[in-house]
């Protein structure tokens, strides 16, 4: 069984020589052939259709085998998009020809790095190379709420119809580290990330929550609450940033990842058993790959907002709060301080919006809460006559609010997991809008 490596974003095959030599060595087979894969990343115009379609030809170009389950796969970084996108474009689960997916530090949901700049990524990351491209195609794919890793999430995470992870299916697993960058690359670094990727945005585990809000206080007219489909193994490697994680080395770090990606390329349909909060294969839970080791403990929550009538809402602001009556200030100053670490909206479209909420800081405030109220202000406010179309938030009596329970944070708020929010609110229309005389 053939092995194939991915590099990400930035990098090329040559960077994988070491890691091809401890996957060589470790598996104890020397006719072992294994693939490096080079992929264009920095080419402006290249689109992760691009490399889907291009990937398809160099796998038949290079005969290697369309039969189920055929060949393991390795990837760092972006590297998981581009072959979660080739996946999903070319085969269905019974036909994909990957039966282990070993995932260093992937960019499922995107990157804190990919909105920051052509400045900022050359000089405090790459090293300072000035007229370079940056594969802007790529980098919109990478931004954090990004509608591109929703959608690839319904194809391979909630198609209901389909299922392409665990046992009989693909044997995913998913290793990210939890410790930044020194030096100027520092500046990337940010809580719960390995200065690339956050854990959170690593994971593939993630969920979905549709929400329809009506036009009633406190009315949610629909909701519904989708885990992710399938199993997936996840561990976070104490010491690792984004690129230590595919780097050689003789340090306790290094062995521990050693031994997680080799057993990770041996694992057999019997033995994948990953479970909330566990590493697969009981033998191999430590400390340092399991996720409740990460000291800091975030979700990266996406939220897309849009109304009934179909409209994406660009400006908006989500509000929190446990007494829908207000007069609560104090409160609510600490949710914002403690728990909303940070919010991003997505360059192209500002509907969409990634949101960073420390989990830690949630837990401390949990026992003040009841009931936690999530609510809309978004624009234009309708204010007929004046401004004849538009919102109004649950203050104004004319728009739900969605009610959380102490008893249910802890499924709507889970440390290291993406959450996607699909929210709906109503859009009225003065009756001046319209009118039969």
């Amino acid at each position: 069984m053939a092995i194939v490596i991915l590099h990400g974003w930035s990098d090329h095959a040559d960077s994988f020589k070491g890691l091809r030599e401890i996957i060589a060595q470790g598996t104890g087979r020397p006719p072992l052939a294994i693939y490096l894969a080079d992929w264009l990343s920095l080419q402006d115009d290249v689109t992760m259709t691009d490399l889907a379609d291009a990937m398809q030809r160099a796998w038949l170009k290079k005969s290697l085998s369309l039969a189920p389950g055929s060949h393991d796969l390795v990837v760092h970084s972006t590297g998981a998009l581009v072959v979660r996108e080739w996946m999903t474009r070319f085969f269905t689960p019974a036909t994909v020809p990957i039966k282990r997916l070993v995932m260093l530090a992937p960019a499922n949901f995107g990157s804190g790095l990919a909105h920051k700049g052509m400045s900022f990524i050359g000089r405090a990351v790459k090293g300072w190379n000035s007229g370079f491209q940056t594969g802007t195609q790529l980098l919109r794919a990478l931004e954090l709420a990004s509608p591109y890793s929703a959608e690839l999430a319904n194809r391979d995470l909630f198609d209901a119809d389909k299922r392409w992870y665990g046992a009989g299916a693909i044997l995913a697993t998913v290793l990210v580290g939890d410790t930044g960058y020194d030096g100027i690359r520092s500046i990337a670094n940010e809580a719960g990330s390995d200065g690339t990727v956050r854990i959170s945005t690593a994971n593939l585990n993630a969920a979905r929550l549709d929400v329809k809000l009506g036009s009633q206080p406190g009315e949610v007219a629909a909701r519904r609450f989708a885990p992710s489909s399938g199993e997936i193994a996840f561990g976070v490697l104490a010491g690792h940033n984004h690129g230590s994680i595919i780097s050689q080395g003789s340090k306790p770090i290094h062995a521990v990842r050693d031994r997680l990606l080799l057993a990770a390329l041996a694992v057999s349909d019997a033995d994948y058993t990953p479970g909330a909060n566990t590493f697969p294969w009981q033998t191999l839970i430590n400390q340092s790959a399991h996720p409740d080791a990460a000291a800091d403990k975030l979700q990266n929550t996406v939220v897309y907002l849009s109304d009934h009538l179909g409209h994406a809402v660009d400006d908006y602001f989500l509000e929190f709060y446990r007494n829908p009556k207000g007069n609560d200030k104090r409160f609510e100053q600490a949710f914002y301080e403690r728990v909303v670490a940070g919010v991003h909206a997505y360059g192209p479209n500002k509907a969409w919006r990634a949101l960073y909420l420390d989990i830690n800081g949630l837990r401390a405030l949990q026992a003040q809460i009841e009931q936690l109220f999530i609510s809309v202000s978004a624009t234009p406010a309708f204010k007929p006559p004046k401004q004849p179309v538009g919102y109004l938030g649950a203050l104004n009596n004319s728009t739900g609010e969605l009610r959380v329970q102490r008893q249910n944070l802890d499924s709507y708020f889970v440390p290291h997991r993406t959450l996607i929010v699909r929210l709906v609110i109503p859009r009225y229309q003065s009756e001046r809008v319209f009118e039969l005389n």
